[in-house]
């Protein structure tokens, strides 16, 4: 049996670079965080968990690869 034809799945879930709105701090977060992400400059929120896709609450740069 050949191998070629077998797909293997690609995760949903990345690791995102986030803009603070308020100070423009860029923080690398996880797309699915399960808990609260706070800047680190000034501690507005920027991601919350939503039990799926986090809510950022900040601009998404691109993925952090």
């Amino acid at each position: 049996m050949k191998r070629a034809h077998i797909w293997i799945p690609k995760p949903g879930s990345k690791f995102q670079r986030v803009q603070c709105k308020e100070c423009g701090e860029e923080s690398v977060v996880y797309s699915h965080v399960s808990s609260i992400v706070t800047c680190k400059a000034c501690g507005n929120t920027l991601a919350e968990p939503t039990g799926s896709i986090a809510k950022t609450n900040g601009k998404i740069l691109g993925s952090a690869d």
